[in-house]
Formats: structure tokens, C-alpha cells, sequence
């Protein structure tokens, strides 16, 4: 009778219910199974949409943040081709506006009445008013047959897509004190609107070429005079 007892103990221990460690185990198992499931039924949360610079260009009155948005236009318009488009229309623009204002003062009379104009509706930004004197003499001729002249160097010496374009931009507005027309020309090229001053496109240049890594030159946004700091010269 203690044999038959011994072997039902026996039976019990080997064929009956687990024991606590392989309890344990099994438990340690499912847990990591449910873990891999629910990483595989979650979808992995989708990327934040892109930044709308156009945007909060149109929304912004701060002079920073216009510069930043600025410089991130001026590296879209340089990446999706853009810039290079657009410098070839305002070079065949200035050049045709040059040949004709060469011909005809009254022609040039126009075009300053058309800008003072577009000045008094804000259509475009400038720190000073036109100087009709610039276009009854020959100066407003000169300035922008060399601004057509530079741009047209920048089509041949550069890509469009390297610092060398931003240089060549920089170089131009740093010349430019108080320009109607080439201002304007150039708000069209970088893809900005016109409430970009020649303080705030330099300033986007710079930051565009900070981005891109200018190592031959540091360029220090104090180096661009502020609006109220520019002098009044010819458009």
C-alpha cells in the first residue's frame, strides 16, 4: 500500500501540473510575444509635415525671421532651378530697359513716375525715393546696365547651386543703396516678396551662405548697414 502511494506521488510530480519555474518561463515567453506583436501592429508614426516658409513669410513682420525665411527661399529657389530661370528673365528685363532708356529721356521720365508710383502703393520696398535726376541724367542707365552686366556673369560663372551664385548675389547688393527696379528684379530671382529691402535680401544671402559653408569668407550680419543707416545715392 506505501508502494502504491509513492507511485501515485511519483505520477503527480512527473505528469501533473507545472511547476513554478516553468510557469515563470512560459510567462516571460508571452510577454515577449505580445511584445513583438504590438510592434508589429502599431504603425510607425508618420513624419512631421515640411515647414511652410511661404507661409509664415506672408505672417512675419520681424526682421530676423524675415532673414531666415528669406534664406531658406533663396536655397529652394538655388536647388529647384528657379534662381537660374528667373536671373535669365531679369538680365533680358534690364537689358531691354537699358536699350530703350538709352533712346528716349522721356522713356526714362516714365519709368521714374512708374516707380515713384509703385513706391506710394508699397508695391515695392525701398528706403529712399527715386532721385529723378539719376534718370534725366545717365545714371539710372549706368547702374543697371552694370547690375545687367553682373547678373549676366553669374549665368556664366556659376552653377546655381554653390556658394560661388551667393557670392556673385552679394557682391551685387552690397553696391546697391537705394534701388528701384533692381531691387525689385532681384526680390524676383530669389523668389522674396516685396517687402524685402536691400538690408533684408543681403541679409538672407548671408545666412544662405552660412548654410551652404563659405569658407573663404565670414560674413557678420553687422558688415550690412540697417535701412535708416543706408545713403541715399542713385536707383
Amino acid at each position: 500500500e506505501a508502494d502504491s502511494t509513492g507511485e501515485e506521488e511519483e505520477k503527480k510530480i512527473d505528469g501533473g501540473e507545472p511547476s513554478a519555474e516553468e510557469n515563470f518561463d512560459d510567462a516571460v515567453i508571452v510577454r515577449d510575444e505580445n511584445k513583438e506583436l504590438s510592434k508589429n501592429s502599431i504603425p510607425a508614426p508618420p513624419p512631421p509635415p515640411p515647414l511652410d516658409t511661404d507661409r509664415l513669410r506672408s505672417a512675419t513682420n520681424s526682421d530676423g525671421l524675415l532673414a531666415v525665411l528669406g534664406a531658406a527661399q533663396v536655397l529652394k529657389a538655388m536647388q529647384d532651378g528657379g534662381a537660374k530661370r528667373r536671373t535669365e528673365e531679369a538680365v533680358l528685363a534690364m537689358e531691354e530697359w537699358v536699350e530703350h532708356g538709352e533712346q528716349s529721356i522721356a522713356f526714362r521720365l516714365a519709368s521714374w513716375h512708374d516707380q515713384r508710383a509703385a513706391q506710394g502703393d508699397l508695391k515695392i520696398a525701398v528706403e529712399h525715393d527715386s532721385n529723378v535726376m539719376a534718370f534725366v541724367s545717365n545714371k539710372a542707365i549706368s547702374n543697371r546696365k552694370g547690375f545687367a552686366k553682373k547678373l549676366r556673369k553669374a549665368i556664366e560663372d556659376t552653377d546655381f547651386e554653390s556658394v560661388h551664385f551667393l557670392d556673385e548675389i552679394y557682391a551685387i547688393v552690397s553696391q546697391m543703396h537705394s534701388p528701384c527696379l533692381r531691387l525689385e528684379l532681384l526680390q524676383y530671382v530669389l523668389g522674396l516678396d516685396n517687402r524685402y529691402s536691400v538690408a533684408h535680401v543681403a541679409r538672407s544671402v548671408e545666412l544662405a551662405a552660412q548654410c551652404l559653408s563659405m569658407p573663404s569668407r565670414e560674413v557678420s550680419p553687422t558688415d550690412v548697414p540697417l535701412p535708416d543707416d543706408e545713403s541715399k545715392q542713385s536707383p
